[in-house]
C-alpha cells in the first residue's frame, strides 16, 4: 500500500513479483523491514516538507542567496493607546522633562500622571454637566465648573485655595429679618 501510495519513490525489491512485507508473524525478511522504515520515513519527511511550506513559508523556501520575505510590520501604538488613556502621555513626559522637576523622568510616571489628569478631570467635568443640566443649559460655564468644584466635599478641600476667573461666589442664603406688621405691638 505505501508503494501504490508513492509511486516509484522507492526500489521494489523483488524484481517484478510482489513481496510481501510480512509472511508471518516473527517471520520478515530484513530487507522488508528495511524497505518498510525508508518508507515511513519518507512519508513523514513529505509531511513535514508540506506542513511547513503550507503554514511556514520562511522555515524551508529560504535558502542560499534567497531574499527572504518581508514580514507585515506591526502599527505602531502610541503611549496614550498602549495605556488606554485619552490625554497625551508624550506630551505629559515632555513637558515633566522640559520642566526639570527631577534628573531623571520615568515614562511610567508620565503614564501615572496622564491617568490623574484624565481622572480629575472627567470628574470636574461630570459635575459641572450635572450643574449645566439642573440650569437647563447645554454648554458649561466657568461658573458650572466653580459650583462643581465647590459643592463637592473632596474637591473643594482640595482646591480650595484655586480660583476660576468668571467662576463667581457660592450662594448664600441671608438670614433676613421679619418684616414689620403693622399692627405689632413689640415692633413699635
Amino acid at each position: 500500500e505505501m508503494e501504490r501510495a508513492i509511486p516509484g519513490a522507492l526500489p521494489r525489491l523483488g524484481a517484478g513479483r510482489a513481496t510481501p512485507l510480512f509472511r508471518k508473524p516473527g517471520h520478515c525478511r530484513k530487507a522488508t523491514v528495511v524497505t518498510f522504515m525508508a518508507c515511513l520515513v519518507f512519508v513523514v519527511l513529505i509531511a513535514v516538507a508540506t506542513w511547513c511550506t503550507v503554514a511556514r513559508p520562511d522555515w524551508v523556501t529560504l535558502g542560499e542567496g534567497e531574499v527572504q520575505e518581508d514580514k507585515p510590520k506591526k502599527t505602531r501604538m502610541s503611549k496614550t493607546a498602549r495605556a488606554g488613556l485619552r490625554y497625551p502621555v508624550g506630551r505629559i513626559n515632555r513637558h515633566l522633562r522640559k520642566g526639570k522637576y527631577g534628573q531623571r523622568i520615568s515614562t511610567s510616571a508620565a503614564v501615572m500622571m496622564a491617568a490623574v489628569v484624565e481622572y480629575l478631570s472627567a470628574e470636574v467635568l461630570e459635575l459641572a454637566g450635572n450643574i449645566a443640566m439642573d440650569h437647563r443649559k447645554n454648554r458649561i460655564t466657568p461658573r458650572h465648573i466653580y459650583l462643581g468644584i465647590k459643592l463637592d466635599e473632596e474637591l473643594s478641600r482640595h482646591l480650595d485655595d484655586v480660583t476660576i476667573h468668571e467662576g463667581g461666589v457660592l450662594p448664600t442664603e441671608d438670614v433676613k429679618p421679619p418684616k414689620k406688621k403693622k399692627n405689632d405691638p413689640i415692633m413699635q
